[in-house]
């Protein structure tokens, strides 16, 4: 039995994909005689998409790589995480005081607005439908923006260990389990997205780096979602096609999100000059002119 038919899949997916077409349509000429026009249009394939199931022999390969990636980390000067947290102790902290003050201080103004928004929802002050709901969407608004400035407090404190030796090899590990895991084609003929089963590291990298130069639109949205895929997965967060399944829907939402941020951008480009700043432009052409 073949490598291949062996494999288990742990999720499958789709991108469409823009290809050339031609057709060929019957017409009639000016003097009405039958002819044949062929023309090129553009037509939406779906190209299919497979995440592999690694097995007990490739959980080795990437603890090894993993291993070997910290080692070179460390070679070249990056802290590890336990030395770096040590070193923040001894300077007194990753937050100055002022900023465990505003933490604090955020911390407890979230608490006591979410405990507002309960009291709201449950109409403990028998307020009228329309109080009660104008007063909830203030508190809800107010209760986001809290969680918001904590997030960004919170991100800012986990960025200072991003530049850690452990922390670049689990990002190179996830390329390579990106690599090692991609495959394409139909169900019973999935074959590798870069380079071939018995490909060298070097090889898979060469052919990735390979499709990043193309900056082709279909390449770019499909390497995109295996890596944000395969990333779930490698944390933790994803092993059932349930799970996928509600990955999907986040995806497809920041799409939405990101498509929607293109237009309005692409809005402003278009919107035109302020009439101030045109009349200055003639005024400065006048002057030229004299």
């Amino acid at each position: 039995m073949s490598e291949e038919k062996k494999m288990k899949w742990l999720h499958q997916f789709e991108v469409t994909k823009t290809e050339k077409e031609k057709i060929t349509e019957k017409d009639k000429n000016s003097e009405g005689e039958d002819i044949e026009i062929t023309k090129t249009v553009d037509k939406k394939v779906p190209i299919k998409f497979a995440i592999r199931k690694p097995n007990r022999r490739m959980y080795e390969d990437a603890d090894l790589f993993y291993g070997i990636r910290l080692s070179e980390g460390i070679k070249q000067g990056l802290m590890t995480k336990t030395l770096l947290a040590k070193r923040f102790i001894n300077d007194g902290g990753t937050m100055s005081e002022a900023e465990k003050d505003d933490y604090a201080s955020a911390y407890e103004d979230l608490t006591e607005s979410e405990n507002r928004v309960q009291r709201l929802q449950i109409n403990l002050e028998n307020l009228s439908e329309k109080e009660k709901s104008t007063k909830l969407k203030k508190e809800l608004k107010k209760a986001l923006e809290l969680r918001f400035s904590l997030q960004s407090i919170e991100n800012e404190q986990s960025s200072l260990f991003d530049q850690t030796a452990e922390n670049r090899a689990k990002n190179k590990t996830i390329l390579w389990w990106v690599l090692y895991l991609s495959y394409t084609g139909e169900e019973d003929s999935f074959s590798p997205v870069f380079g071939e089963n018995d490909s060298t590291y070097e090889e898979k990298i060469d052919k990735y780096d390979e499709y990043e130069d193309m900056d082709d639109l279909f390449w770019n949205e499909s390497i995109r979602k295996l890596a944000y895929y395969i990333s779930f997965w490698e944390s933790g967060q994803a092993d059932s096609e349930e799970d996928f399944a509600t990955i999907d829907k986040m995806f497809s939402s920041t799409d939405e999100k990101d498509l929607e941020e293109d237009v309005e951008k692409e809005k402003e480009e278009k919107k035109p000059e302020p009439a101030a700043k045109k009349k200055a432009t003639k005024k400065k052409t006048k002057e030229n002119v004299k």
